[in-house]
C-alpha cells in the first residue's frame, strides 16, 4: 500500500476523532452555548465531510465537484427535516477561516506521519481547500434561495394584508388599496379578491385610493381592467381617495377615468349609494 493509499485509509478511519478536534476548537471561538444536539449535528457532518476527502482523493476536481454536490443536496434535505438550516449565515462564515488552517495543520501533520512526498501534502491541502469552498459556496447559494423565498411569502402576506375586503353593509363592501400597487397585486386582486367579491355576493364595492402614494400608466391600466372586469360580472365600482396629486397623475396617464363613479371619501361614496 503507497503513502496515499495510507493516508486515505487513515482519513476514512479517523474521521469522527478529527472532526470532534475540530469542533471543540470552534466551540471555544463562540461567545455562545450551542444546544447539545446542534453540535452532534456539526460533529456529524464534518465527520461526512472529511469521509468524502478521504474517499475522493484519487478523483479528477470535476468528477469531485459533481459527487459533492450530490452529497451536500441531501446534507441540505436532513438538515431542513431537522430544523437546522435556519442558522444565521454569519455564525457559519465566522469561523471559516480558521477552520481552514487548523484542517489544514492537523492534515499536513498526518500526511508527514503516513509518508507522503511535498508534492502530495500539497494536492492534499490543495483538494481540502477546494471542496471547503465548495461548501461555503453551496452554503451561500442555499441561504440566498431561502432568503428569496421568505421574501416572496412575506410580500404575498403583505399583499393578502394590503389587499382586504371589508363589508359595510349588505350588498356593499369596501376594497382600500394601501402601499405600493404593483402587477402582483393587482394579479392578486384579479384571480383572489374579484372570486371572493362574488362569493360574497357584493354588488357594489368601493374602491379607496387613500393609500396609494402614486399612480402611473401602467397602474392606471390595472385598476380601469379591474373595473372592467367587475362590470361584466354585474358589480357596480366606486372610487374614492383619488387625491389632487393622484387626479393630476391619471390625467396625464391618458386613461379616461371621467366615465367612472368617483368620490373624494368613503362616506361621500357610502352616502351616495343610499340615494
Amino acid at each position: 500500500m503507497n503513502p496515499f493509499e495510507r493516508f486515505s485509509r487513515y482519513l476514512i478511519k479517523n474521521a469522527e476523532k478529527i472532526s470532534k478536534e475540530i469542533t471543540d476548537y470552534n466551540l471555544k471561538k463562540l461567545d455562545i452555548e450551542l444546544p447539545d444536539e446542534l453540535v452532534s449535528e456539526s460533529i456529524k457532518t464534518n465527520t461526512e465531510f472529511l469521509g468524502f476527502l478521504g474517499e475522493t482523493l484519487n478523483l479528477s476536481n470535476e468528477m469531485v465537484a459533481e459527487r459533492f454536490n450530490q452529497w451536500y443536496e441531501q446534507k441540505q434535505i436532513k438538515e431542513k427535516q431537522a430544523q437546522y438550516a435556519t442558522q444565521e449565515l454569519e455564525s457559519i462564515i465566522k469561523p471559516y477561516a480558521e477552520t481552514r488552517l487548523q484542517l489544514i495543520e492537523m492534515l499536513t501533520k498526518v500526511s508527514i506521519g503516513e509518508g507522503l512526498s511535498t508534492e502530495e501534502i500539497v494536492f492534499v491541502n490543495n483538494r481540502l481547500s477546494y471542496l471547503l469552498d465548495l461548501s461555503i459556496t453551496e452554503t451561500i447559494i442555499e441561504r440566498e434561495r431561502q432568503t428569496k423565498t421568505m421574501n416572496k411569502k412575506n410580500e404575498q402576506t403583505i399583499t393578502e394584508l394590503s389587499s382586504p375586503i371589508v363589508p359595510i353593509e349588505k350588498g356593499m363592501a369596501i376594497l382600500p388599496l394601501i402601499g405600493e400597487f404593483d402587477f402582483e397585486r393587482s394579479d392578486y386582486i384579479m384571480t383572489h379578491v374579484i372570486p371572493k367579491i362574488s362569493e360574497l355576493r357584493i354588488k357594489t364595492l368601493i374602491i379607496d385610493f387613500s393609500g396609494i402614494a402614486t399612480i402611473d400608466g401602467e397602474i392606471a391600466a390595472r385598476i380601469f381592467n379591474i373595473h372592467k372586469v367587475l362590470k361584466l360580472i354585474g358589480i357596480e365600482t366606486m372610487l374614492t381617495g383619488i387625491r389632487a396629486d393622484l387626479a393630476i397623475d391619471v390625467i396625464n396617464t391618458g386613461i379616461d377615468f371621467s366615465k367612472l363613479d368617483t368620490y373624494g371619501t368613503v362616506q361621500q361614496a357610502i352616502l351616495s349609494y343610499g340615494k
